[in-house]
């Protein structure tokens, strides 16, 4: 609905809203009006009746309760009005979350210490003679695992000053300025990315070996590695084909950490475990993290979440501590009988 205003202006609130927010709310938008037509009134007048209709007949065929929410919010800018607020609305998508509640499946989908393993030793070491698809596998999912970041951020990352910043213990990494957030405000625009060094003058052998996973130390490797043929100021570009040397696509990172994740359970010689999905790294590394003892204020800063709601709903994953198994294996010790 247009209200009187001008194209200009229209445009200008749609920048409020991400391009691809503005192409799902207009596919909402057609599919609302296809659907009216066997349904009157027309779509530019309808009453709250036929709007609750349009949302069963898509919760009939499967749409889960967010999917419904997308849908509202959609038909609350067409319409002008916030149909979230009104009371059958709330009823509605509360008795659809009853009947099809939100089920988070807590077990992680792999296993992070065989990943990890794996990437202190061949092909993954050392550096130095590792090819440019391993090299490139590594750093992106050392830098994934170690910020919790989504896809779009790290692909946001620069390779420039004062973008870039490498310092004795850390590198410092800042959003390129153009780059939009999920949530488009001054905190998630402006806040600094942290790849800490990790066991960085061993002393050990064990040391020696963690230090393979300091991601200041990859990422080094990786930038002197693709310096000479990089086409792009982004930190992470493609290393073969036609866009070599050109800005990665989030697909294309999506692909790298899982092909990363696979590659680690082939030469570990063990199956994978179902599909695997990039995404599911963040779950892992902020699981993780609250699992060593980090707060739930500091995985919320690192992950960009205002709430730890966000963490604790979708996030959280059941990891089991040699602590947490002890108590059973107390247990089965009957099996040996006490002299």
């Amino acid at each position: 609905m247009t209200k009187g205003l001008s194209t200009e202006v229209i445009d200008t609130i749609q920048a409020s809203r991400k391009p691809v927010t503005n192409a799902i709310y207009a596919k909402i938008w057609k599919k609302f009006c296809t659907w009216c037509r066997d349904y009157p009134p027309s779509p530019e007048n309808p009453n709250l009746s036929q709007i609750l209709d349009f949302l069963q007949a898509g919760f009939s065929l499967g749409l889960k309760p967010s999917t419904l929410k997308v849908q509202i919010s959609a038909l609350s800018i067409y319409f002008d009005f916030p149909l979230a607020d009104h009371r059958w609305i709330k009823r509605f998508i509360k008795g659809c979350s009853r009947i099809k509640p939100h089920i988070h499946n807590p077990v992680p989908s792999w296993d992070l210490s065989l990943v990890l393993n794996i990437l202190t030793e061949p092909p993954f070491e050392p550096l130095d003679s590792a090819n440019m698809k391993i090299l490139t596998f590594k750093t992106i999912f050392l830098i994934s695992i170690t910020t919790a970041r989504r896809l779009g951020e790290i692909q946001a990352l620069s390779r420039r000053e004062p973008f870039l910043r490498i310092l004795d213990d850390q590198i410092i990494l800042k959003l390129d300025p153009l780059f939009l957030p999920k949530v488009v405000s001054e905190f998630h625009r402006r806040q600094e990315i942290i790849l800490p060094s990790f066991c960085a003058n061993p002393k050990s052998e064990r040391e020696k070996k963690w230090q393979t996973l300091d991601v200041r130390r990859c990422v080094l490797f990786y930038l002197e590695a693709t310096k000479e043929w990089c086409k792009d100021s982004s930190l992470l570009v493609n290393f073969g084909g036609k866009n070599r040397g050109l800005k990665a696509s989030k697909a294309t990172l999506a692909r790298w950490i899982k092909s990363t994740i696979s590659l680690c359970y082939k030469t570990a010689n063990t199956s994978l475990p179902g599909d695997i999905k990039a995404h599911s790294t963040r779950a892992m590394a902020t699981s993780w993290a609250e699992k060593r003892g980090a707060s739930l204020d500091q995985i919320c800063r690192a992950a960009t979440w205002s709430s730890s709601s966000t963490f604790a709903k979708h996030y959280r994953l059941d990891i089991a501590s040699q602590e947490d198994l002890a108590f059973g294996r107390k247990i089965l010790q009957a099996v040996v009988p006490p002299k």
